[in-house]
């Protein structure tokens, strides 16, 4: 899949040959492109060829990203199907933090054929967030954190042709031309192999007088270590689907219609003209922007400030160039550009923190204050926010403004203090080290936010200097950008294709059952059937036993294994073998109860905090169970208490639990992406379990039929794992009363301790009082016969040095080192046990030290017996 002077085959396009299309080698970097334009040698991706739109727009007229979106859907409405957008949080990947572009929404699932489409053909617009190039928003004129990427997909299977590379090119051409109106001699196709997500193809990238408006995928390659097939040194295989992923970038789009000299001017002139009024600039001094993004449209891979002697020689007729006037423009940028981002994390209710998604959002926030601190805007982020969500009307629908108003006055709080410590650690970086290099400018900015030209005019100020990478941010986005990975367990090919019904979801109250072993291999088999649950989704595995006449095997272990159970046994048991299970009834019970207790207490928390909780993990276990959640507000015991009147009103009430086994697609369409709160099945199926009124996901545990079956809940304990998440340990059901009787005996062990009739809390306070005020008496007698020690002692003279011999207990020893301290004195103090030495200097530390080791040889600041130390004093007084 390399560009040379042959016709690559896939891209033979009928479309192409017969619209007098011509495929050229770019006379500059060599790749292969198709033109209708004759004289054409260049493929128009710069620095091939440099933006020739910016004042000099193509196609019929200025169009909004509204008006182009609305022109997309319109044309390609008639044969496909519309998709709304999913939020920009992947809660139904693990693999990845934020979505990057239109594909990542039906990765894994629908491109590896265990999911249908939600539409096939389909359109979207799907709101993205990148962060791989943060140095280059509001520098290049041309980058931005989020992005709607336009898309019409098509889903090809052996048994299904929807379209492929023909039909995708000419409904590329199609729009373009005829719904953007773009001469179709300014539209070229540059082929280029893609990859991504697991999966490869070919792909055509699209561009209109030098800025790329789309790429079309091809993606027919599926990853494979025994592949045949190298993309970028990765091997491949090809796949029974062949997919058409298409990405048109409807900002881009836009701007190539307005000429604006910047996307940003394109798409959200009103926030930043709102921005550079409020900051005291004028709205009409960007004369030179759009010949500087230009510039770096020629030269995309050279560091803005590499190319500013160049952009001062290009741009010589315009004069002087103000680069301090630059620079606050762009900081204009960046504050536009992040609310707009910030506003879809919002709308997912993120909340900021140190890792993952929490930590690319408190990215952008504090890259936000610091452009408002640098503008010196008068105004507040909200005020800019509010712009921008009104430009993303129909795109982001209830906004949660008191919750982005109340974690932006927190953050803006933590960047203050934060600023103020940061100041103080680059003093101590440079009075330790004498410079600041780059590991210490990722260490300030992570720990304290300071961005690196904080840092600079710090150091500046001291006469110094540091070099700051042009990446920098890039560098902090990737090193938090990586996710979980999916670890597979080690396979068993014995148990590979085999497959046991579950009964413990034809019936979670079946404890008894008979089986066959299907496959059998050492203490551990597989059966056609079991009641025995594995473990999975915070669930712990079922215990019991199997009964083979009078044989009992114990079952210790429970484990899923693709569409196979296995049971990891004390014994074996043959292949073949017929056996009878028996389920540990009280143990499954209570892990039922804990479970729809987990569900329970979630959509309660939920409802009773706000919509920013989510889960963020769980553990089932029999004595109690725990529930991690995102929350942005620290819940006191007096919340908790009102969450578990709450939980207890829904248990009387006897809410219905019900479990349905619901087709993706469907699942999603009824009840949204909350469903994903526990995990991501790999299904083409959702097992939801709803609690009527309450709470609704996917599920793959054991449950209660009712609400009231858990009899009560008692929430153990609140306490936060690390910022923004909370962790609540419960107990529930039987557990629950066992927790209650512990405390109710612990209560009545304190009672008769404290000799208590009634009032039992005041009895024990006045006891703890008493208690103190004997401590404070003790503390004193011991400080004054210590003192007492200590004048009553002489010094002695031990090899010329002064000190004091002190013998005394334990406790009077602890006030008498900071005594000899105090006074500047040496002396070795004999407790007990034990020897202390104290010197004035280490020296006469030393000293000291080596005559108590000539005079217990091997024990000096070891324990010393009470004879050596007896022999230790008439050595020292003789």
């Amino acid at each position: 899949m390399t560009a040379d002077d042959d016709m690559i085959p896939e891209f033979d396009v009928e479309f192409f040959r017969n619209n007098s299309f011509f495929r050229k080698k770019c006379i500059k970097c060599g790749m292969m492109f198709w033109t209708q334009d004759r004289e054409r040698m260049t493929c128009g991706d710069p620095p091939c060829d440099e933006y020739g739109f910016i004042g000099n727009p193509a196609g019929k007229g200025p169009m909004s990203i509204d008006q182009v979106r609305e022109a997309f859907f319109e044309y390609f409405s008639r044969d496909h199907g519309l998709v709304r957008p999913y939020p920009v949080v992947p809660r139904w990947r693990e693999d990845v933090l934020l979505v990057n572009a239109s594909i990542y929404d039906f990765q894994p699932h629908v491109t590896s054929g265990m999911v249908r489409p939600p539409a096939n053909p389909l359109v979207m617009s799907q709101p993205s967030i990148r962060m791989n190039d943060l140095d280059s928003v509001g520098i290049s004129g041309r980058h931005l954190t989020s992005f709607e990427m336009l898309c019409h997909d098509a889903f090809n299977t052996p048994q299904n042709l929807v379209y492929w590379v023909d039909g995708t090119v000419s409904r590329c051409h199609g729009l373009l031309t005829e719904a953007i109106g773009i001469n179709g001699n300014e539209i070229s196709y540059k082929e280029k192999p893609w990859s991504g997500g697991g999966n490869a193809g070919n792909a055509l990238e699209v561009f209109v007088r030098g800025l790329e408006v789309a790429t079309l995928v091809f993606m027919d390659l599926k990853e494979d270590p025994s592949g045949e097939i190298d993309v970028d040194g990765l091997l491949y295989r090809k796949m029974d689907q062949r997919i058409v992923d298409t990405g048109y970038g409807l900002e881009r789009i836009s701007w190539v219609t307005t000429g604006a000299p910047t996307v940003y001017d394109s798409i959200y002139r009103n926030a930043i003209d709102t921005i550079l009024l409020k900051s005291g600039m004028k709205v009409d001094g960007r004369k030179y922007m759009g010949e500087i993004t230009r510039v770096h449209s020629s030269e995309p891979d050279r560091p803005s400030r590499e190319i500013e002697s160049d952009i001062e020689n290009k741009l010589a007729n315009y004069g002087r160039i103000d680069w301090k006037y630059v620079d606050r423009i762009r900081q204009a940028y960046i504050l536009g550009d992040h609310c707009r981002s910030l506003i879809h994390m919002f709308r997912d209710y993120v909340i900021p923190s140190n890792v993952k998604v929490g930590y690319l959002m408190r990215l952008l926030l504090r890259r936000s204050f610091r452009a408002i601190d640098y503008l010196g805007f008068n105004g507040s982020l909200m005020d800019i926010m509010k712009i921008q969500e009104e430009n993303l009307k129909g795109i982001v629908d209830g906004f949660p403004h008191e919750f982005a108003e109340s974690i932006i006055a927190e953050e803006w709080e933590k960047y203050r203090k934060s600023e103020s410590r940061g100041k103080e650690e680059i003093e101590r970086i440079l009075k330790k080290k004498g410079k600041i290099d780059v590991e210490d400018l990722e260490l300030l900015y992570d720990s304290y936010g300071i961005v690196p030209d904080m840092v600079s005019q710090q150091v500046e100020e001291k006469g110094m200097s540091i070099e700051i990478p042009n990446d920098f941010h890039n560098r902090i986005v990737s090193k938090h950008s990586s996710h979980k990975e999916n670890v597979k367990s080690t396979m068993i090919d014995e148990f590979r294709n085999l497959e046991t019904r579950t009964l413990y979801y034809d019936d979670p109250r079946m404890m008894e059952f008979t089986a066959i072993v299907l496959g059998s291999r050492g203490n551990l088999i597989v059966t056609n059937q079991t009641a025995f649950y594995p473990t999975g989704g915070g669930q712990p595995h079922d215990l019991g036993f199997f009964k083979i006449g009078n044989r009992h095997i114990d079952v210790i272990d429970v484990i899923r294994q693709e569409k196979a159970i296995i049971h990891v046994l004390t014994e074996e048991i043959p292949r073949g073998t017929r056996v009878r299970g028996f389920v540990d009834y009280d143990r499954r019970r209570q892990l039922m109860i804990h479970h729809t207790s987990t569900h329970l207490l979630l959509g309660i928390t939920r409802s009773f905090i706000g919509d920013q909780v989510w889960q963020a993990g769980a553990q089932k276990g029999v004595e109690s169970s725990r529930i991690d959640i995102t929350c942005n507000i620290k819940i006191t015991r007096d919340m908790a208490d009102e969450i578990e009147r709450r939980c207890l009103k829904a248990i009387t009430d006897n809410r219905k639990v019900t479990v349905r086994n619901l087709e993706w697609n469907m699942a999603i369409g009824k009840y949204g992406f909350r469903l994903f709160e526990g995990g991501v099945p790999l299904s083409d199926h959702l097992r939801v379990v709803d609690i009527d009124g309450i709470d609704v996901e996917g599920c793959g545990g054991t449950h209660l039929s009712s609400t009231g079956e858990i009899g009560f809940l008692k929430i153990i304990s609140v306490e936060n794992i690390q910022e923004g998440i909370q962790r609540i340990t419960f107990c529930s059901g039987p557990a629950a009363l066992k927790y209650v009787q512990k405390i109710e005996g612990d209560f009545n062990s304190i009672r008769d301790y404290v000799r208590a009739t009634s009032d039992v809390p005041l009895r024990v306070k006045e006891n703890m009082d008493e208690l103190l005020k004997l401590r404070e008496k003790s503390r004193e007698m011991v400080r004054r016969s210590a003192e007492s020690i200590y004048g009553q002692s002489e010094l002695i003279d031990l090899e010329g040095v002064n000190l004091r011999l002190l013998e005394c207990d334990d406790e009077e020893s602890k006030v008498l080192i900071p005594i000899l301290m105090k006074n500047g004195e040496s002396g070795i103090i004999l407790s007990g046990k034990s020897v202390t030495v104290v010197g004035k200097t280490e020296k006469e530390a030393s000293l000291i030290y080596m005559h108590l080791y000539n005079s217990a040889p091997g024990k000096a600041g070891k324990v010393i017996t009470d004879t050596m130390t007896k022999g230790i004093t008439e050595k020292l007084i003789n």
